[in-house]
């Protein structure tokens, strides 16, 4: 379970690196898309809270694997209305591949 959980980890970081790096170029844009950065800044939020709750090991992580899938999914339907830039697309392609992992953090939490 360790090397799963490290796996988990690592895909949480990559879609917080990766949402707030998008939000970060878009917010360097002379004019940026607030919404774009909002639901960055929550995706990115949440997939931290998901990593920082495996790293910290203590058991019950609740609902924030819900509340990851949800951001991710909400990342990624604003972030596909922009999909020229390669940070955007970055974005996307993290955004999906946390979904994916932490939907299996999900079924553990309901068994």
């Amino acid at each position: 379970m360790i090397q799963q959980a490290d796996t988990y980890i690592k895909s949480c970081l990559k879609g917080w690196l990766l949402c707030e790096s998008c939000s970060n170029a878009e917010m360097n844009k002379d004019n940026p898309n607030y919404d774009l950065v909002l639901q960055c800044n929550a995706c990115a939020q949440a997939c931290f809270d998901v990593a920082a709750k495996l790293l910290a090991n203590d058991g019950d992580i609740g609902d924030i694997p819900f509340n990851c899938i949800v951001h991710c999914r909400q990342c990624i339907e604003e972030c596909q209305k922009y999909p020229e830039t390669a940070a955007i697309s970055a974005c996307i392609r993290a955004c999906v591949s946390c979904i994916r992992d932490v939907k299996q953090i999900a079924c553990f939490t309901l068994n």
